[in-house]
């Protein structure tokens, strides 16, 4: 019981620590890593467009995230401890939400979901997303997260 609470609360601490990186990291000293992502719905203002290109500058963060969620497992495996296992199972099933919801079916990167009708909390999620990627207001590129967000997206 106490390893599937561990894994549950290490999914949903994921993302604060997501949108923490998001908007400290991402928009903030590594944004040359990150820009390439926001080019394709800007790229009237931006000098370089990404549209044809299969791999942005932006997935390296994938890389960078997955190195503490691997030294994780490494270290539960190597010590052992159960413990450290499920935190990294939290940890990386997050990070496959995280990849399906936003590449596959956000951006449609992978077209394999395209087809499938979306239920209300998906079609919130992507508004808050394309919010973020092209804001009418302030608030809009405020948000940083990709599971949580304003109410205000919920609605029709």
């Amino acid at each position: 019981m106490v390893n599937i609470l561990l894994l549950l609360i290490a999914f949903f601490l994921m993302e604060f620590v997501a949108w923490w990186s998001h908007k400290y990291i991402m928009h903030g000293f590594l944004l040359k890593w990150h820009i390439d992502h926001h080019r394709k719905d800007h790229s009237q203002t931006m000098p370089e467009k990404t549209e044809d290109k299969h791999f942005e500058k932006n997935d390296r963060f994938f890389i960078v995230f997955a190195l503490p969620a691997i030294i994780l497992l490494m270290v539960g495996l190597f010590i052992p401890s159960v413990h450290l296992v499920f935190i990294w199972i939290g940890i990386t099933l997050y990070g496959l939400c995280y990849f399906i919801i936003h590449d596959i079916i956000i951006h449609q990167r992978i077209n394999i979901l395209s087809r499938i009708k979306h239920n209300f909390y998906i079609q919130a999620v992507i508004k808050a997303h394309e919010a973020h990627h092209k804001p009418q207001n302030k608030n809009d590129f405020n948000n940083f997260g990709l599971l949580v967000f304003p109410r205000r997206f919920f609605k029709k």
